[in-house]
């Protein structure tokens, strides 16, 4: 492929149909036994009642005219059922807290609480009376021990009782609601951590939602009458937030940059790190240094390591040279100093979710228009829980959405290869699971694969690094995104050198280091350059681009049929692969990529067509069984999230199906029966298909809406679509055939520029 840069070609509205989507709701009669059934719920109301008797002294909304409690629903209900939520809301039941499809937290006043009473008696007895009280399976006092994220109650289990630092998640009580209410609970709230040997360690906070946060210290044996109150939604360990160390030398050769590169053209890139301390040389390549208001400056250490991964590609072979070849310019965002919050003396280089929230936060305002890429590589050091989205995570979900932008982030590190003996060991291991912010569904997570063999190292070329976390990421979905290749590291912590390990250090040094802080900025670079292949550098189609030219970094995976368990298992340790930006940026003479940006509701499904060419017909042998087209189709998804909705925390997803012609010509269905890559509610669908039989002609992408019963149903929902046709057995030239017989119907992407190569 060597210089054969071809530009991608664009689907117009023209080649994209709209078919009006029809639902059909679906009443039925469960045929339970009323007298049975409604005494059973009644049960469930006076518990209720009964458990609000026994906390009137304590509880933090105690004084106030608000009962919340648990509405189960029946096997195969669903909150998604307008009609039942409708049910619900006449019943004087607000849903407050989704946690999945069947459980959620709900919201009465205490009259309309003693009515629902009377009116479920009224059901239990034969009486006239609301039939949907079947669809309920039971009501219950929403439980302490539920509340906690699970590492919290692994603890507990073992008895343990030392102090935790933990972040209490308040109750997001229903629109409307006077303030006060919840101001005044929060203050009852504090005084009960008190009074159970807690101190609070900062000043409350709240998440864009409004969701109000109490960060305290509380011994483990006091948190079951905290969790217990119920303006408690969530207790989990506070997030805080690190970086590795890393270790320099000298460098080898001066830095000098290629003068065949014009800097001012080169896309722009935001590290948010400790701060960047190029060489002299390298300096004209950083737009501006900024630090947060009131913030103190970092050590510029780990975010010039940082900085280097984003400007240069293939980093390490370009120092041995001396001259560099940048392909990006940076922001010195930095945001990584002191934080006074983190009331943790014996570790100053920790930040806390709420610091570490307001300078993110802050630094995208001032950016936003300048650049949309964000590159974030630290993590908290301790797995996910993944019950919940994480707070940070959530949060940077919220900033891509307001403001389009995109967080490449690091997946996390962590230490097993020090205890254990083979890399098969370690991921085997839970405590291998990434670490937040990595759970963000609508950012990009980049894990570590080895680029050369050590061997004193415990993972072998193109393996998972031995410290880089893996999926899967919150409620079971794929993660990482993507991954990139990095040094090793030994089990007595020892980064063998070599050109993966390679970047530059603070001072002019070279430094030899090995984490997903290395991978995530190199992948930040990889979307900064596919942005200029794009129209209007759109970030979202950059995205669909990166997975859509990412390649499994294992023959295995490639060339043997698997089945769906292991897809999802190789899912869970590469991600979508590993990132080639060419295959992202061009198409060749023998792989066309189509490309389509657009928006739908769910009042319409799409249908997007691409050419297939006749010259396949006639100059392929469809008799024999070898496989000759490979099609490859990626959709990305921004959809609206929710923290309080728990397991539904996205709002939407694109489902995409590819509808090939079989040689009598006719359209058919033609998905790959053993992907992992199209899981309902993901955010991305990414899957390929062979073929080595087919008839040329217009082929289709069906799309199709699927959204939570929040949304409406004109709302737009913005996806990004990317389709690739290959000529495996490279006997045709496919790019010209297609443009050829489109005759101007796929119009070819103005580049901004072609990439300098090193």
């Amino acid at each position: 492929m060597a210089d054969d840069f071809r530009p991608h070609l664009l689907i117009t509205e023209d080649d994209v149909e709209a078919i009006e989507n029809k639902k059909q709701a679906r009443n039925k009669d469960l045929g339970l036994d009323r007298m049975k059934h409604g005494t059973k719920l009644s049960t469930g109301l006076q518990e209720i009642v009964s458990a609000y008797t026994r906390i009137q002294g304590t509880d933090s909304l105690r004084d106030e005219d608000i009962r919340l409690f648990e509405v189960v629903l029946q096997e195969g209900e669903k909150f998604s059922n307008k009609t039942l939520r409708e049910f619900l809301e006449q019943e004087g039941m607000t849903l407050t807290k989704v946690k999945d499809s069947r459980h959620a937290i709900v919201s009465s006043s205490k009259s309309k609480f003693d009515s629902l009473q009377q009116r479920v008696g009224a059901y239990r007895d034969n009486k006239r009376s609301n039939k949907k009280f079947q669809y309920i399976e039971d009501f219950q006092f929403p439980d302490g021990m539920g509340k906690q994220a699970p590492s919290i109650r692994e603890l507990l289990e073992r008895e343990a009782t030392f102090p935790l630092d933990v972040e209490i998640m308040e109750q997001l009580l229903p629109k409307g609601t006077d303030p006060q209410v919840q101001a005044r609970a929060e203050e009852r709230l504090i005084a009960l951590i008190e009074q159970n040997q807690g101190r609070i360690q900062a000043k409350p906070y709240k998440l864009s939602d409004g969701t109000r946060i109490v960060r305290a210290e509380i011994p483990l044996g006091k948190l079951e009458e905290i969790s217990g109150d119920t303006i408690v939604s969530h207790v989990a360990p506070t997030g805080f937030y690190a970086t590795s160390p890393m270790y320099t030398v000298q460098a080898g050769t001066p830095m000098t940059l290629n003068p065949n590169v014009s800097i001012d053209e080169l896309p722009i890139v935001a590290v948010l790190d400790t701060g960047v301390d190029f060489p002299p040389e390298l300096e004209p390549l950083v737009v501006e240094h900024w630090v947060p208001t009131g913030a103190a400056p970092g050590d510029k250490k780990h975010g010039t390591n940082v900085a280097s991964k984003v400007a240069f590609e293939n980093l390490g072979e370009q120092l041995a040279s001396g001259i560099l070849t940048p392909r990006a310019r940076i922001i010195d965002c930095n945001i990584r100093g002191l934080d006074p919050d983190s009331n943790k003396p014996d570790r100053p280089d920790l930040i806390c979710n709420s610091t570490m929230i307001a300078r993110i936060k802050e630094a995208v305002l001032r950016y936003k228009d300048i650049t949309k890429i964000f590159n974030f590589s630290s993590s908290e050091e301790t797995p996910i829980q993944g019950d919940e989205i994480s707070i940070l995570g959530y949060e940077l979900d919220v900033l891509a959405i307001q403001y389009g932008v995109k967080f490449t982030i690091s997946a996390g590190n962590h230490y097993l290869y020090r205890s254990q003996d083979s890399l098969e060991d370690i991921l085997q291991d839970d405590d291998n699971r990434i670490a937040a912010p990595a759970d963000s569904m609508l950012n990009i997570a980049v894990g570590a694969i080895v680029g050369a063999e050590h061997k004193e190292g415990l993972s072998r070329q193109y393996d998972v690094a031995p410290y880089s976390r893996i999926g899967p990421g919150f409620r079971g979905f794929r993660k990482p995104d993507i991954v990139s290749l990095a040094g090793t590291m030994t089990k007595a912590d020892f980064v063998p050198p070599d050109e993966y390990a390679m970047m530059i250090a603070s001072g002019g040094q070279w430094a030899f280091e090995a984490g997903t802080s290395f991978t995530a900025p190199t992948v930040a670079g990889d979307l900064a350059e596919i942005s200029q292949s794009v129209p209007n550098q759109d970030i979202l189609m950059s995205e669909a681009l990166l997975y859509h030219g990412a390649e499994m970094p294992i023959s295995e995976v490639a060339k043997k049929k698997i089945t769906r368990d292991e897809n999802a298992f190789y899912g869970n340790l590469y991600g979508r692969g590993i990132s080639n930006p060419l295959v992202s940026m061009f198409s060749t003479a023998h792989r066309v990529t189509f490309l389509h940006r657009g928006t739908m509701n769910k009042k319409f499904k799409q249908h997007a067509k691409f050419l297939m060419p006749s010259v396949c017909d006639t100059q392929m042998d469809m008799n024999k069984r070898d496989k000759k087209i490979r099609v490859t189709v990626t959709c990305v998804t921004q959809p609206p999230v929710d923290k309080t909705k728990g397991a539904e925390y996205l709002g939407a997803y694109v489902n995409a199906s590819l509808h090939s012609r079989n040689s009598k010509d006719n359209l058919v269905t033609n998905n790959p029966s053993e992907s992992d890559g199209r899981k309902d509610w993901d955010t991305c669908f990414h899957f390929e298909q062979e073929f080595s039989s087919f008839h040329g002609g217009d082929w289709e992408v069906w799309l199709e809406l699927h959204t939570r019963y929040d949304v409406e149903d004109d709302q737009e929902i913005d996806y990004a679509l990317a389709i690739t046709i290959e000529d495996l057995t490279e006997s045709l030239q496919l790019y010209d055939a297609v443009v050829n017989e489109a005759q101007n119907r796929f119009p070819a992407v103005q580049l901004i520029r072609l990439p300098v190569r090193t």
